[in-house]
């Protein structure tokens, strides 16, 4: 077997081998609440979370420099779009990038939805990214992890689906 061949397949074996392992981290029911997040400074649009008490939200963890958040960005605009009345997307952008570096990467993925500099508060350690949290109308954690695959779907789906929380 070629070197480039041995090398191809320990590359692809490598590759699925961190998908399998980059398994969603959804918590117990209500270990989490959005009340426990807090968003860095607004970069493009504006958002607070104050302000969304009763409907389901979703921050996904991103950076300029990762290929797999920019790859992501696109679905994550689609599903924006498509729950636009129930969920709220947010992006935060999480390696410090300056905002001209953001708003290139964000208009050519055509994302409308606001982008924050960070989490200035998370509850949850993580390293890798994108992330995404999604978070149900009575602001409880429901997902933990990558943003794709069928689990991912469904949690935005039930978190768009859900009763309306009522604001106290």
């Amino acid at each position: 077997m070629s070197i480039r061949l041995t090398a191809l397949l320990l590359t692809c074996t490598l590759a699925l081998g961190a998908q399998k392992s980059a398994k969603p981290q959804t918590p117990p029911a209500a270990q989490h609440k959005l009340s426990e997040f807090k968003l860095g400074k607004s970069v493009i649009g504006s958002v607070s979370l104050d302000k969304l008490k009763g409907k389901a939200v979703v921050i996904e963890a991103w950076g300029v420099n990762c290929p797999p958040c920019i790859a992501s960005l696109p679905h994550l605009q689609e599903l924006s779009v498509k729950y636009k009345d129930k969920v709220c997307f947010i992006g935060a952008e999480c390696q410090m990038s300056d905002k001209k570096s953001i708003e290139a990467v964000i208009k050519k993925a055509g994302v409308t939805y606001p982008i924050v500099s960070g989490l200035t508060k998370c509850p949850i350690n993580f390293s890798a990214i994108p992330r995404v949290f999604v978070f149900d109308g009575s602001g409880k954690l429901t997902y933990d992890g990558y943003p794709g695959g069928q689990q991912f779907l469904d949690a935005i789906e039930a978190a768009a689906n859900a009763p309306a929380a009522t604001k106290k």
